[in-house]
């Protein structure tokens, strides 16, 4: 395992974009000169003062399982400037983009009216940096699964995700994400976004989310299970959060053993649909609605995925009462 207080690589054999999750970030040393970093969030810190002055930060409403905090960080393999549009503050690289912003919620404003705005405020972003092609969000929001005047938070965030899609996306299927309730602060989005678009990777296990049927809503989630891009050598794989779901049924229900080995089985497969047989890394994000559960699943994705893959463990809340955790990853081959 990698572990949490690894100090942040300064080596410029970078490959087109890298993630490190980072503890102890109060004893890294200042990097403020350091060109090549994309972007930062914080799990539990605020802005670290070791990032670099162009380098966006963004703090989210999770904290790591267990104590401290915990500093996520992307990195390229080119020099990064910073970018600002409206809401949105970023950097971008010569190959890609990374934006973030706060959703600032309003009494009296229903919340899907909220998320549409910031995903068009998102797309302005977009259109002013040059890069049209979003490639992967993060949406983080408190309270996901708490109803407000009778329909569920998060089934809100999906119709107002759904309509900024619809005025603006410009590929046919949506792209990777992950929508995970937090424990505190304020909702935030970020993404990396390319000058073109990825390839979508469905689950053959699972029906695609945008596919659902009503019972899970009046709009469908509107992500691809992953995402592949590929540019100058180097493949990305994005693969979106899953968990322990079958068809469009969840399974195992509150059986952490079932639902780990359940979405260890999602993961594989949709590896496998992408096809990339090429040598790289593996960086895990895992959310458990109770942080006492990370042992156990940390010793069964060490079984199956080796202990030299990255894994952060946060405290989030799934946007299914009955799941106990979900999981996503980022794959980059090696330069």
């Amino acid at each position: 395992m990698q572990p949490p207080e690894q100090a942040i690589r300064l080596s410029t054999a970078l490959p087109l974009v890298e993630v490190s999750y980072l503890g102890r970030v109060g004893a890294h040393p200042d990097c403020s000169a350091d060109t090549n970093m994309l972007g930062a969030v914080g799990y539990g810190v605020e802005r670290p003062d070791f990032l670099p002055p162009h380098c966006p930060f963004i703090a989210a409403p999770l904290s790591p399982a267990n104590s401290g905090g915990a500093l996520e960080v992307w990195r390229t393999s080119s020099p990064c400037r910073a970018i600002k549009f409206g809401p949105v503050s970023g950097a971008h690289s010569d190959h890609l983009v990374f934006g973030a912003m706060t959703l600032e919620e309003t009494p009296g404003i229903a919340l899907e009216a909220t998320v549409e705005a910031a995903y068009a405020a998102i797309f302005d972003f977009l259109d002013h940096a040059g890069f049209s092609s979003p490639l992967r969000f993060w949406n983080y929001l408190p309270g996901i699964t708490r109803e407000e005047a009778g329909l569920e938070r998060y089934r809100r965030f999906n119709i107002g995700r759904q309509r900024a899609f619809e005025a603006r996306l410009r590929e046919a299927l949506p792209p990777a994400a992950s929508g995970v309730g937090g424990n505190h602060g304020t909702s935030a989005i970020y993404f990396l976004a390319a000058g073109a678009p990825a390839r979508p990777i469905e689950n053959p296990r699972q029906v695609s989310a945008f596919a659902y049927p009503p019972v899970y809503g009046p709009q469908s989630p509107s992500f691809s299970r992953a995402a592949v891009y590929q540019a100058g050598g180097t493949a990305l794989m994005f693969i979106s959060g899953t968990a322990s779901i079958v068809g469009h049924e969840s399974r195992h229900p509150n059986d952490l053993p079932g639902q780990t080995a359940e979405t260890i089985a999602n993961l594989r497969a949709v590896i496998s649909a992408a096809g990339i047989t090429a040598a790289g890394s593996l960086a895990f994000k895992i959310y458990l609605r109770d942080p006492a559960h990370r042992n156990t699943v940390d010793v069964a994705l060490i079984a199956a995925f080796g202990p030299t893959c990255q894994r952060l463990y946060l405290h989030g809340e799934i946007c299914r009462t009955e799941l106990l955790l979900e999981i996503e990853a980022f794959f980059t081959s090696l330069p």
